[in-house]
């Protein structure tokens, strides 16, 4: 406790001696610190915001279709990508090795069974050779035919009678039918086909597979020698000659065998029970080529080349890069990606100080301080920036639109020397996070440049069309300057080799007209947002608090329920205010001023009067003076009333805050001298009174804010007061301006809108010029009478 006393003792020691504190130690002990902070906080947030919503912790892949890189571009780390080509070669290979299937149906063989038993009953049927009829020879016939130089021991009765002899015991042909249903049982496996169905391109052309009915999975390889007819049936007699040795002996059973053998082959190409399912096949081949692992190619760190300078970037170049960058990022370390962070922190910072110290020094204070002011500022940096970057991506390329956008806004909302430098910065930043170069930051600023100077004054619909059609023209221009200038566009080669030029097989004409299409889409951008700006104008208007001329010249209209109303109670006030307009607007225009924001304040000025329009003047009648029954200070306080009057009115009517401010400060804080005088003067006729002070018989300011707000002070009093003048000679007119305006300035009412001496000096040029203009001296006509 008491080596806290000590240092405070010391401290009012050091400060006895007068010594001044440093400015910024001054300004720290006299700062609001709970307002800093808020101001210091929506910094910070926004600056976080920024890093945060434009991801800075990992790079950005700034490569887009047809770009022409300066150098070639090498691998910066080793990464695997798929090769396509050779996967799909992989695939088509194992495509075609796999075996097609097939589906065999081996019921039709039963048929072919139960037809050779049919024709054997139909033979064996008859007891000699003698007694077959013509049914019974054309079946015998189909066996063994004959001809005329068949031997008589070989003739078809020959071959009856060998049937009959060799099925003696076999009567119901039990036995052949065992023989011949363990001959086919491999066409029952196999299946018959008279040849492939299936082309090279489906299959292999030597080997196939097999299924029974639906049962696809169980398919069996099978040589197409096995199951193809012409070598099948060969196959077919061969074992029928071997079953029948065993079940029927002797050379007889040989020939039988033959004889059934033949019958049967010839039959065969009939009974074809293979066929090609397409479907199953399909599905197989699919299944082989999916089962392919990717052919994975391999770049090695600073080895493999990307791409190729002096050539635009195609979609595999692009590809590639892409890859590289997807690895590079998923590598970088986390003291990596904090660097970033950290490095775009320092860049949001700088950017902070460049811009706040030019606002705080320069432009406006009251943007800094006011906290609401700063949000809005800040929200529209960084929505700026964080659309720019989003809309930037390769299939869009739009990230001139948000830029072209708050170009405009802030060129309406902050004017045109801070918007500027506001551009500069978000151009700056917009470059920086897209990793983008030189040219496109050269592009940005041409466009935002373009877009914040030609507004000025907008007056009509149209005008941001013509803007946006001026900045187009300059953004594609620049674009194709810059292209030209910065780029290996005219000719490719590395230094010491010959330049070749690329016009002379083709690449010129694809060069230019690629940058082309760059600039008319850029110029299109632009434009494009020129016409959406037109529609947006209220909106930013509603949400920044500002008015452009032509929401100016919508409120100015005389149609306005507040000044037909303003008409119809106060026809001296509206007058007045009609009067004042006009040459408040001269005058401001004079000094470089908004006339046309002085002239549609000047409009609604006085609407506070409409309450008690009596107890002015310029609305009396008839020589009665509603002020003669009140004691000053109760008249001083009907006529100071109407400034609040009038604010809460034109606050009820939505009436944008210029305007409000004008209302209010038209009269800042001067006096109401009559009343003033008129209390003194009773004041010292009575001397029980209180002595008056000046401060009652004040309005409540503020005093002028703005060089329009001054304007209208001044021509709202000189023309109230030009009224009283007898002959108001252009000598008196000049002498009332020059003495109302020493009044205003030695009373202080012009110390905080910057009005400097020789603006002032212009505006009572100008006022004494339009009052002059407006009592000028007629002339006399012969036989005119004097009014």
């Amino acid at each position: 406790m008491s080596s806290a006393k000590t240092q405070r003792a010391g401290k009012e020691r050091i400060q006895s001696l007068g010594i001044p504190k440093p400015k910024w130690a001054a300004w720290w002990d006299h700062s609001n610190k709970s307002d800093l902070a808020i101001r210091f906080g929506l910094a910070t947030v926004a600056a976080v915001l920024l890093l945060v919503v434009c991801r800075t912790w990992q790079p950005t892949f700034a490569y887009r279709m047809g770009a022409i890189p300066a150098r070639d571009l090498m691998t910066r780390v080793t990464f695997q990508v798929p090769d396509k080509v050779a996967t799909e070669d992989l695939k088509e290979r194992k495509r075609r090795e796999v075996l097609t299937l097939y589906r065999n149906t081996p019921k039709r063989l039963e048929q072919l069974r139960a037809a050779l038993r049919n024709k054997l009953f139909l033979i064996l049927g008859a007891s000699s050779f003698e007694q077959l009829g013509t049914e019974e020879r054309a079946a015998l016939t189909e066996f063994y035919e004959g001809s005329e130089t068949t031997p008589e021991e070989d003739s078809p009765a020959e071959r009856f009678a060998l049937l009959k002899r060799v099925f003696n015991e076999d009567k119901e042909l039990t036995e052949l039918e065992e023989v011949v249903e363990l001959s086919m049982v491999p066409l029952y496996k196999n299946g018959l086909l008279q040849a492939p169905q299936h082309s090279a391109e489906q299959g292999s052309q030597r080997m196939i597979r097999v299924f029974q009915a639906d049962q696809a999975d169980e398919a069996v390889p099978v040589e197409l020698s096995k199951v193809r007819i012409a070598e099948a049936g060969g196959v077919l007699e061969k074992l029928l000659k071997d079953q029948f040795r065993t079940r029927f002996e002797g050379e007889e059973g040989q020939v039988a065998a033959r004889m059934i053998g033949q019958w049967l082959r010839e039959r065969l190409p009939e009974y074809e029970t293979l066929k090609y399912d397409d479907d199953a096949s399909q599905a197989a081949r699919e299944q082989a080529a999916d089962a392919v692992e990717t052919v994975m190619m391999t770049f090695y760190t600073g080895q493999s080349k990307l791409a190729d300078a002096g050539k635009p970037l195609t979609v595999r170049e692009l590809d590639l890069l892409r890859s590289e960058w997807e690895v590079l990022i998923e590598n970088m370390q986390v003291s990596d990606r904090l660097a970033r962070v950290i490095a775009f922190g320092g860049m949001i910072v700088a950017l902070y100080l460049l811009c706040g110290s030019y606002i705080w020094f320069v432009d406006d204070r009251e943007l800094v301080r006011d906290p609401y002011r700063l949000a809005r500022l800040l929200a529209l940096m960084v929505t700026t920036i964080a659309l720019s970057y989003y809309a930037s991506r390769d299939a869009w390329r739009a990230e001139l639109v948000p830029l072209v956008l708050t170009s405009i806004t802030a060129a309406v909302v902050y004017g045109r020397e801070l918007a500027l430098l506001l551009m500069a910065a978000a151009s700056l930043s917009v470059t920086l996070l897209l990793g983008a170069d030189l040219s496109n930051l050269v592009v940005m600023a041409a466009a935002c440049t373009s877009c914040t100077l030609l507004p000025g004054r907008i007056r009509s619909r149209t005008h941001l069309i013509t803007v946006g059609a001026i900045s187009a023209a300059i953004t594609v221009l620049t674009v194709i300057g810059v292209g030209i200038v910065t780029g290996q566009t005219l000719s490719s080669g590395s230094p010491g080799d010959g330049l070749e030029p690329l016009f002379m097989d083709g690449p010129m004409q694809r060069v230019l007209s690629g940058l082309l299409a760059e600039a008319g889409w850029a110029g299109l951008c632009i434009w494009v947002s020129s016409l959406a700006m037109t529609g947006l104008l209220p909106l930013i208007e509603k949400g920044f608090g500002v008015q452009t001329d032509l929401s100016l010249l919508e409120l100015g209209d005389a149609s306005h329920p507040l000044l037909r109303r303003l008409a119809q109670r106060a026809p001296g006030t509206y007058n007045h205010s009609i009067n004042v307009a006009s040459i408040a607007e001269a005058a401001a225009d004079a000094i470089g001023a908004n006339g046309l924001l002085v002239r549609v304040g000047a409009y609604f000025h006085d609407i506070g009067k409409m309450f008690k329009p009596e107890y002015f003047i310029e609305n009396q009648s008839a020589g009665i003076n509603q002020h003669d029954s009140l004691q000053p200070a109760m008249s001083t306080l009907v006529i100071i009333a109407h400034v609040k009057d009038g604010a809460d009115l034109a606050r009820n009517h939505h009436l944008p805050a210029p305007i409000i401010d004008f209302i209010l400060q038209h009269h800042g804080t001067t006096l109401v001298e009559y009343f003033y005088r008129e209390a003194a003067k009773r004041s010292e006729e009575d001397p029980n009174r209180e002595a008056v002070s000046d401060k009652d018989f004040r309005y409540p300011g503020p005093k002028p804010q703005t060089l329009e707000a001054a304007v209208l002070m001044l021509a709202d009093t000189v023309e109230s007061a030009s009224r009283t003048l007898v002959d108001p000679t252009p000598a008196r007119i000049s002498n009332l301006v020059d003495a109302i305006a020493q009044k205003k300035v030695a009373d202080g009412q012009f110390d905080e809108c910057g009005l400097t001496f020789s603006q002032l000096h212009r505006v009572r040029q100008s006022l004494v010029k339009s009052l002059t203009a407006i009592y000028h001296a007629r002339v006399k006509y012969p036989g005119q009478q004097s009014a």
